[in-house]
């Protein structure tokens, strides 16, 4: 884990683990092709959705809600 910004929980440090295989192909698949998915972390607060690159707080997004 590496603790990180969040700028989905206001900016805040928070952990960030690595992705799961399920979360490596959502950001594969939504996140231009010459980016490397080693280099995405997910923020491990609970109920923070959060992924980011560990270099670039700003190059991220939301994991989509789980649908029921």
């Amino acid at each position: 884990m590496v603790t990180k910004h969040c700028k989905n929980c206001g900016g805040t440090l928070q952990e960030f683990r690595e992705l799961s295989e399920d979360e490596q192909a959502y950001v594969e698949a939504n996140k231009p092709r010459h980016t490397r998915l080693g280099s995405y972390y997910r923020c491990a607060r609970e109920g923070c959705r959060r992924y980011q690159r560990l270099g670039n707080h700003h190059d991220g997004a939301s994991f989509p809600e789980p649908e029921e």
